[in-house]
């Protein structure tokens, strides 16, 4: 719109309509669908039909720009109601997920049976882990010896130190991480205002392999105090949804590179596979192992 208040296209540059109801906008659009049907001809006469095909997309673009700004399919010569357009439109809509056409990512059905197939799996593995961890013997407030490397009495290298598990990372574990996280610091620093750079995180099964190490060299000074006390919290068995919201956001992620379907549940195997047969959703999995 112009300084006066009068209505100026950005097209045109004509007075008196804006670019939605530009005339020769809508002509320009009319003649581009036009030119890319006769192009598309050309091509298949020549046994082009890669080349055709390149054309016939061209068109159908332009085709649907001319019926959502004036309601008349350049195909047929018809009007289209307002339905049909929208119909129409979404055909060519590409899914971001499961990359098919027809609907969204909103919409998409393999996302939400995908979802189900996750929490299903997450059942199985949490407890599984829950199992080999309180078999395993470490708990919350244990002290164990740990074989680690870093700076320790002022110099880098391995050595034992005995480690106090603080807490453990409860909804960390998803399919993708199968085994308890415990975040352990060193005891000699459980007074400390700062205990951040003395902090870790490990697996229960991996502190027991570098515990059985210690033991094994004979670098123990002080034996393992093992306080088995594992107690997940309510739903964390079940994977209710608020265990796994952090989770899901990971797994199923909106944007960024890894927005499309996991080939996990492609060509579904394994843990994977097993949790699909156990919800009866076989017949919407063509890869199936």
């Amino acid at each position: 719109m112009s300084y006066n208040g009068t209505v100026r296209c950005s097209y045109c540059y004509k007075t008196g309509h804006n670019r939605r109801k530009c005339p020769d906008l809508t002509a320009r659009i009319k003649s581009q669908y036009e030119g890319n049907i006769g192009m598309a001809q050309e091509e298949r006469d020549r046994g082009n039909e890669s080349g055709a095909e390149w054309y016939v997309d061209r068109a159908e673009d332009h085709r649907q720009q001319y019926i959502k700004r004036t309601k008349i399919d350049l195909a047929t010569g018809e009007k289209v109601s307002n339905k049909a357009a929208k119909a129409a439109r979404l055909k060519k809509v590409q899914c971001g997920y499961c990359g098919q056409r027809g609907h969204t990512r909103r919409t998409c059905e393999a996302v939400k049976l995908d979802k189900q197939v996750f929490i299903a799996e997450t059942r199985r593995y949490r407890a599984a882990a829950l199992e080999t961890a309180r078999k395993i013997g470490i708990g919350l407030n244990s002290i164990i010896p740990l074989r680690l490397w870093g700076y320790y009495d002022g110099e880098y290298g391995n050595h034992v130190t005995h480690r106090y598990i603080k807490r453990i990372e409860w909804n960390m574990l998803i399919p993708r991480r199968p085994h308890l996280v415990a975040v352990h610091v060193d005891v000699r620093k459980l007074g400390a205002a700062n205990q951040t750079p003395h902090t870790s995180r490990d697996t229960c099964v991996s502190m027991a392999n570098k515990m059985t190490e210690a033991q094994e060299n004979s670098e123990c000074t002080v034996p393992a105090s093992l306080i088995p006390t594992l107690d997940p919290p309510d739903g964390w068995l079940d994977a209710s949804p608020a265990t796994v919201a952090e989770a899901m956001k990971e797994e199923f992620p909106t944007g960024g590179p890894e927005k499309e379907r996991n080939w996990r549940y492609k060509y579904p195997e394994s843990h994977t596979a097993d949790a699909i047969k156990d919800l009866g959703l076989q017949e919407h999995y063509p890869h199936l192992s």
